[in-house]
């Protein structure tokens, strides 16, 4: 089988990227498919880095689209499906039994242990748990990480509470032993569907019952920080706001109370935001 410059090329099963970066050096245009984000991702960087200041004026563009998963579907779906499904997405391999396992889901190419849990704020007695049982998975590879400044396992979360992010950041300082927290919306895009409100006022109304209707919906939209998956509500606003023009809106940093993240700059309305 052979193409020439300007054919299409298709790869529904796109890997680590080698089909659509040799299509695109070779000035074919190409299509790249596949279910993992990191799959994905990693594809974009090899064609990041084959692209240079010179070849970037002449090397074919390309979009990049990413599926977004719906936050209720993945927060009910069947636990143990869920646990398999993320740590495949994460590039790590689940365990086929559910039993004997220390508490630990998977584990990643070296062996590191990875455990899942599908809800929000997690607590600091969970990362007490999995260090545990990390170190009684594999004492050789838990000491072997250790020594090497490397995380000695990897917990996957929609989001971490203020107690779990403190209790990482003190095992890293007192003991040297890295726990590596990954809310869900770093492996893969989530959208969360905004709480709509749809207040109904009657306007006016004549002699026959006729009505006049408005229906008024407003919809509030949490922000999350990128680091720990906290919700705006836990965001401190640093620095004198910014009102650009006459439109009224307000810029200021936003840093994560449980995490200390800087997130990025946010807007609203005035100070009350």
């Amino acid at each position: 089988m052979a193409s020439k410059e300007k054919d299409m090329i298709l790869d529904p099963f796109v890997g680590g990227g080698t089909t659509v970066a040799v299509a695109d050096k070779l000035n074919r245009q190409w299509i790249g498919i596949d279910q993992s984000v990191q799959a994905v991702k990693v594809t974009e960087l090899r064609l990041q880095q084959q692209t240079d200041l010179f070849t970037s004026l002449y090397a074919n563009s390309y979009t990049l689209q990413l599926h977004k998963y719906d936050y209720e579907v993945l927060r009910n779906r069947d636990a143990f499906e869920f646990e398999s499904w993320i740590i495949g997405q994460y590039g790590g391999v689940s365990n086929v039994r559910q039993r004997n396992d220390f508490g630990l889901d998977g584990k990643t190419a070296d062996g590191t242990p990875i455990q899942v849990k599908r809800s929000d704020n997690v607590g600091r007695n969970v990362i007490d748990n999995f260090k545990s049982a990390a170190e009684r998975f594999d004492k050789n590879l838990f000491d072997k990480n250790k020594e090497a400044q490397k995380p000695i396992g990897h917990i996957i979360a929609f989001s971490f509470g203020k107690g779990a992010v403190q209790e990482v950041a003190r095992l890293k300082l007192k003991e040297g032993i890295i726990v590596e927290l990954i809310p869900v919306d770093k492996i893969i895009p989530v959208s969360r569907k905004p709480n709509i409100t749809v207040e109904v006022s009657e306007l006016s109304r004549d002699a026959s019952g006729e009505r006049d209707i408005e229906f008024i919906a407003s919809a509030n939209q949490k922000c999350r920080c990128t680091r720990c998956g906290t919700v705006r509500q836990d965001f401190v606003y640093e620095g004198p706001s910014h009102h650009p023009g006459n439109t009224g809106a307000a810029f200021r940093n936003a840093r994560c109370k449980v995490c200390g993240k800087v997130e990025y700059q946010s807007y609203g309305w005035d100070d009350n935001w």
